[in-house]
């Protein structure tokens, strides 16, 4: 079992690679892609779903530095760095969403219940700004971490339940009526995937390193049903980011000192570009809907930018840079307080 407390460099690269993709992701559906389709389905297949590498590299983490766990202290860690910044940053949103404009592809009564109460659900599921599920779902595990840690340390066998709880979310996909708790049972075989190769570290590379091959198609197959839209379930986003989750942790453990420190900084402050580069999008939302057509956006969806590779990596870059840069003023004026206001 892996109980040293040694800086992973790979996986901190791998955290920087995470988040640029989850940017991207979100950037893809504010591009009009009708002249060049298959690109976007390609970029799509790409970065869309990131979010199984980083409950893959929270899993992976969680047990690398369990060694010390004490249940009260995570929690309290948890609700200075993520819960607190979650509440924070959400307050804009809230009050776009729930008095100037209706949020789109919420329930039909949403808008019909009291405000405190369309307040709470909003901070109950992460709809009110798109990539805040992410802070409900993870905080589930947050939850669970004494049982998954007992699993790790007394019956490391019941890891043998990531192929069926694997075979399970490939078929259910990531989205339910349940929200946070459907998106959790989806991403649990990943989680725990990343525990196991943390907990089985040497085991577990050596066997990524032998059957390379197999993930790789597993991976290209994945990607094939997403562009060429075949039929679901299966979910191909499941079948190729977890096979691809293995081998970029392989690839960048060889070679992750390529990038040296370039990426160290955006891996450190991967959280609060989570947290913040959808306002960014947004705005880049505002600006164009305005000079294109002499109107505010109100959310509905328009995309009328030409999508093509070099305005995408413009988009998302501007996206990327426009986030590190005030987390950056952020960290410069709050100074260590900065991780409880906006999460880095």
């Amino acid at each position: 079992m892996s109980t040293a407390k040694e800086f992973q460099h790979h996986i901190h690269v791998f955290r920087g690679v995470a988040i640029m993709l989850i940017v991207c992701a979100h950037t893809v559906p504010s591009l009009d892609w009708t002249e060049n389709p298959i690109t976007g389905r390609v970029i799509d297949a790409i970065a869309n779903q990131s979010s199984i590498f980083f409950f893959f590299i929270a899993g992976y983490l969680f047990q690398h530095l369990s060694a010390r766990f004490r249940f009260s202290s995570y929690l309290k860690q948890k609700l200075k760095t993520v819960i607190v910044p979650y509440l924070i940053l959400s307050v804009p949103a809230l009050v776009i969403f729930t008095v100037f404009v209706q949020r789109e592809s919420m329930w039909p009564w949403f808008y019909t219940i009291p405000v405190w109460e369309q307040v709470a659900m909003f901070l109950l599921t992460g709809k009110h700004l798109a990539p805040l599920w992410f802070v409900p779902t993870i905080s589930l595990f947050y939850l669970a971490g004494p049982l998954l840690l007992a699993i790790d340390r007394r019956e490391p066998r019941f890891y043998w339940l990531i192929l069926p709880l694997l075979a399970l979310s490939i078929y259910l996909g990531r989205d339910g009526p349940y929200g946070p708790i459907d998106k959790a049972i989806y991403l649990l075989p990943t989680y725990m995937m990343g525990m196991a190769f943390s907990h089985f570290q040497e085991q577990a590379e050596s066997l990524v390193k032998r059957f390379w091959i197999p993930l790789f198609l597993a991976t290209a197959i994945g990607m094939a049903g997403h562009i060429l839209e075949w039929e679901e379930p299966p979910s191909y986003f499941m079948i190729m980011k977890t096979p691809m989750a293995l081998l970029l942790t392989i690839a960048l453990l060889k070679w992750h000192h390529l990038f040296g420190k370039r990426l160290d900084y955006i891996a450190h402050i991967s959280f609060g570009i989570f947290f913040i580069h959808a306002y960014f999008i947004s705005a880049l939302k505002v600006a164009t809907i305005y000079l294109m057509h002499g109107r505010l956006y109100a959310g509905d969806g328009v995309a009328d930018i030409p999508g093509t590779l070099p305005i995408f990596l413009a988009y998302a870059s501007v996206v990327l840079l426009m986030s590190v840069a005030v987390i950056r003023l952020a960290q410069n004026v709050f100074s260590k307080k900065s991780r409880m206001i906006i999460g880095a």
